[in-house]
């Protein structure tokens, strides 16, 4: 009878033991997620500030070509007014139709790299908060 009770007893404390790791297990990975959902908020955090300064980068982009149009264009209205130059008019045309090109460029690509941000906006992290919470 004694060592029916003392087995009986090392079978309980073993399953209170293991009973209180798993306890602790789950606990730790509780704490693990809270972890997890302050990184991915600060991870999401990051990229929407990437996407604001890429945002940025391309607006400045944009005006850097503007910058460049105008100043071929202010060389071709300059041309004519400041320099007596022979056959100035084909070099005031063909510094106006480099103005203009340069405008179109700035404008196609600041329109396709606006329109690649805004496609790729979408993928930050809504979807691994949903999946955290």
């Amino acid at each position: 009878m004694i060592d029916f009770l003392r087995d009986t007893n090392e079978f309980i404390a073993l399953n209170v033991t293991k009973t209180t790791e798993l306890l602790f297990e789950i606990n730790s990975k509780k704490t693990d997620m809270k972890d997890t959902k302050a990184i991915n908020k600060d991870l999401i955090l990051r990229e929407r500030l990437a996407l604001q300064r890429t945002v940025l980068a391309n607006q400045s982009t944009f005006l850097a070509f503007l910058r460049t149009a105008m100043y071929f264009l202010i060389a071709g209205l300059s041309l004519r007014n400041l320099l007596k130059v022979e056959n100035s008019f084909l070099i005031e045309m063909a510094l106006f139709v480099i103005s203009f090109v340069i405008l179109l460029l700035g404008t196609l690509n600041y329109f396709k790299h606006k329109k690649s941000i805004s496609e790729n906006k979408k993928h930050i992290g809504d979807y691994q908060l949903e999946y955290y919470e």
